[in-house]
């Protein structure tokens, strides 16, 4: 009873206390303390490091804290998976993309201060901490090291003793002790974590970079690049005559976004980042595209890529904007609750009279709502989540996720989604196509004799086009065949819609599983894509399918007698 550690880690994929036996089966998820049963621990979430970003200074009265995350708000740091062993032997804690726990954080520093304290010249490294591991602060361009790190509760902004750093690891915050803040940006290294490559993340993304080669050119921003800032880059640009070009930024760095982007007829611009980047665009109030087309042929090209922008986006004019691999930030930015800070405005916005030549293409983006007038020429998003946040304290959004305006009485534009999450009521002039996309709330479409609505879930309220494979639909009409010639009644059809809600883990953008199905999730909706992936989003994971193989495996490899059963740990 007074190691806390094992008491910490009890009824986890960690836990070496004794249990009384449980003979309940283990196939499903109840008796895991069984001799015959074997348990299998997943791991949903993923690490994703970023390396050498400006941590977000905490606002007064407690300027001596800071944030590891650049958009300011409370996020645990993740661990990055090695083959370290664990204090006690085998493969332990590190060797899984979890988050850190607080106690084994503490545990770890704890143990390099008593081993390495009275060397001149200590390892650079603890388990966690250093340049080679998991979390790294630099201070005034000098890295911190491991001796001077405590591992404290910040959660009221604790300052640590005078020479020392305090790190919370639960939530993602760093303090100073009285009179010792950085006087540069602090610098930070750190792991989130999040389901997939989607949204905004130093992940490979290789195959949607946009190639350089005349007669396009390249722009660089970053430090030893030929522009320090995005705006400097822009301004260049503009200095050359507008060709056709790409402004990469080679870092994670913070750049500002309050900016505006004037496009020549038939021009073609990208803003994007280095492979495995994750730039931070704040100040973007909103980040201005206009074009200076006339006709249809004259339009221009608008690209982001990569991103993760604290701001909106506004264009205005004929042009085809193009968004991959970004994240526009639900509520234009967060505050240190992670709540957003404006759950009433829109990521996306086209703004002007002449839109009838305005296309938008979206995919494995992570955006707020989009505004978009009935008259644009189309909405295309794919293998993304578009998310009305909600405000604190709220139930339901502040206003419409897809509509030409924020009560959504005016219509969108004609709309195709394929594999999307959507948190907040949708109304579209026509819906081309819904493929496996799951609406969190209703969706009205005005034009329903065109366009089709297919393995996704649609709550009550929804008026669509026609309906394949949708739920609750489908679930209702196979338990009107089991009955037959019984009718169903209405209680049993209202259990029946409350049962295949989809359910999520987060409902907030800035949690590491935001929009993640959680398990208790009915089978309908994890397994509901045209290939028995989930709906939504997160269908590129194939996770349904990555289960029943390791199961298939398991009862093909297992001793008779035994049993094994899967438990998700995030």
């Amino acid at each position: 009873m007074r190691d806390t550690d094992r008491l910490n880690l009890l009824d986890g994929p960690f836990d070496s206390l004794p249990h009384t036996a449980d003979v309940r089966h283990i196939y499903n998820r109840r008796g895991k303390q069984n001799i015959r049963n074997i348990g299998i621990f997943l791991w949903r979430l993923q690490n994703y490091p970023l390396l050498n970003v400006v941590a977000r200074q905490a606002a007064a009265p407690h300027d001596y804290g800071y944030h590891f995350s650049p958009l300011g708000n409370p996020a645990p740091l993740f661990n990055t998976p090695s083959p370290l062993s664990s204090p006690s032997g085998g493969l332990g804690e590190q060797s899984v993309p979890g988050p850190i726990r607080p106690l084994d954080f503490y545990r770890d520093l704890k143990a390099y201060q008593d081993l390495y304290g009275g060397l001149a010249d200590p390892p650079e490294n603890s388990r966690y901490y250093g340049p080679q591991r998991s979390l790294q602060v630099i201070k005034d361009g000098t890295p911190v090291p491991p001796k001077d790190v405590l591992c404290k509760n910040l959660s009221a902004w604790a300052q640590p003793p005078p020479g020392k750093v305090a790190v919370d690891v639960s939530l993602g915050r760093i303090t100073f002790a009285s009179g010792q803040k950085p006087t540069q940006d602090l610098v930070v290294s750190f792991n989130y974590g999040f389901s997939a490559d989607i949204g905004g993340g130093p992940y490979d993304r290789r195959e949607r970079m946009t190639e350089v080669k005349l007669p396009v050119q390249e722009f660089e921003v970053g430090a030893g690049k030929t522009h320090a800032t995005l705006g400097a880059a822009l301004s260049a640009w503009g200095t050359a005559g507008k060709p056709p070009a790409v402004i990469r930024i080679y870092d994670s760095a913070t750049y500002e976004a309050d900016i505006t982007v004037n496009l020549p007829k038939n021009g073609m611009l990208v803003i994007d980042c280095e492979n495995e980047e994750r730039p931070t665009l704040v100040k973007a109030g909103p980040l201005k595209v206009n074009s200076a087309a006339t006709t249809p042929e004259e339009a221009a090209a608008f690209t982001l890529s990569g991103l993760l922008v604290e701001g909106s986006l506004e264009v205005k004019g004929k042009l085809n904007l193009t968004m991959s691999d970004c994240t526009l930030v639900p509520g234009l930015a967060l505050d240190e609750d992670s709540y957003p800070a404006s759950p009433a405005q829109a990521s996306l916005v086209v703004s002007g009279t002449d839109v009838v030549d305005t296309a938008i293409s979206i995919s494995r983006c992570i955006l707020g709502p989009l505004q978009l007038p009935q008259d644009c020429q189309e909405l295309v998003v794919r293998d993304s989540i578009v998310a009305a946040p909600l405000a604190k304290d709220a139930d339901e959004p502040d206003r419409v996720a897809i509509a030409a305006n924020a009560s959504g009485s005016n219509p969108g534009p004609v709309t195709t989604l394929e594999r999307v999450t959507v948190f907040g009521e949708v109304h579209v002039k026509q819906l081309e196509l819904a493929s496996e996309v799951i609406f969190a709330h209703p969706v009205v479409v005005d034009r329903r004799q065109e366009g089709c609505v297919r393995f996704s879930y649609l709550p009550e309220g929804s008026k669509t086009p026609r309906r394949y494979r949708c739920q609750p639909d489908l679930a209702i009409a196979e338990r009107e065949k089991q009955l037959d010639p019984l009718k169903i009644t209405p209680a049993e059809v209202e259990q029946i819609i409350m049962r295949v809600r989809p359910q999520f883990t987060s409902l907030r953008y800035g949690q590491a599983a935001f929009a993640q199905l959680s398990t208790p999730c009915a089978d309908e909706i994890k397994t509901g894509a045209e290939d028995g992936s989930e709906m939504g989003v997160f269908s590129l994971l194939q996770q349904p399918q990555r289960v029943a193989n390791l199961q298939i495996a398991l009862n093909e490899y297992l001793r008779f007698g035994l049993e094994a059963g899967i438990f998700f740990v995030t």
